[in-house]
């Protein structure tokens, strides 16, 4: 019995630094970023905003805001780089400072450096650069089976409409900027709103107080 004894707190006390490590390991080591929620659901999945907003998607497409990444790469827009005193036969895709105001999502549950393959969604400055995180808002605009959500809620939850102050964090006077726009409150925005994509009436929803004129024929 004495033996039996002997032995069970040997093989106790050989268990317990196991655990203590264990336990220590799960307490410091953070949750891996795969498993965060995703926010962006990206312009051009099933999912994306293409699904519910074609006509908007398809005339996207045609802007400089959809061939903002395409811009960056090495023989693009050689003038606009001469000019801005960038070397126009370098690739600047994978330049944070660049890629940050050419991307849907950067560093924030969208687009990533170095993940080009499975970025596509993300390419662009797309809906959600202008219209915030669509993995805030869709699923309660998902809720409402007839598409009849009230526009509050949806804003409070995070959808915004193109506001000035979303726009000037890359359309600005900024030094790291070499494209500067000092006018772009003043002369740019309104033609900016105009051309980023068709706007389309919806049918459960009247246009937002103030911008009736984006929708005019």
């Amino acid at each position: 019995m004495k033996t039996l004894i002997v032995r069970s707190l040997a093989v106790l006390f050989s268990i317990v630094p196991i655990l203590a490590i264990w336990a220590a390991y799960t307490m410091i080591s953070p949750e891996p970023a795969e498993t965060a929620q995703v926010k962006f659901l990206g312009h051009r999945e099933e999912k994306g905003c293409a699904k519910c907003h074609k006509p908007q998607y398809d005339s996207w497409k045609k802007t400089k805001h959809a061939k903002a990444m395409v811009s960056l790469e090495a023989g693009k827009q050689a003038g606009s780089k001469r000019k801005a005193k960038l070397d126009p036969d370098k690739d600047y895709t994978e330049d944070p400072d660049c890629v940050k105001c050419h991307v849907t999502g950067w560093e924030a549950g969208g687009y990533r450096v170095g993940k080009k393959r499975r970025m596509a969604k993300y390419y662009g400055v797309g809906c959600e650069t202008c219209h915030g995180p669509g993995g805030d808002y869709q699923p309660v605009k998902d809720s409402y089976k007839n598409d009849d959500f009230p526009r509050e809620e949806i804003i409070a939850t995070g959808m915004l409409y193109a506001e000035l102050e979303t726009c000037i964090i890359c359309h600005n006077t900024d030094e790291d900027n070499p494209f500067p726009e000092p006018y772009f409150e003043t002369d740019t925005y309104d033609d900016g709103l105009l051309e980023s994509h068709d706007h389309v009436k919806q049918k459960k929803h009247a246009p937002r107080e103030g911008s009736e004129w984006l929708y005019e024929e």
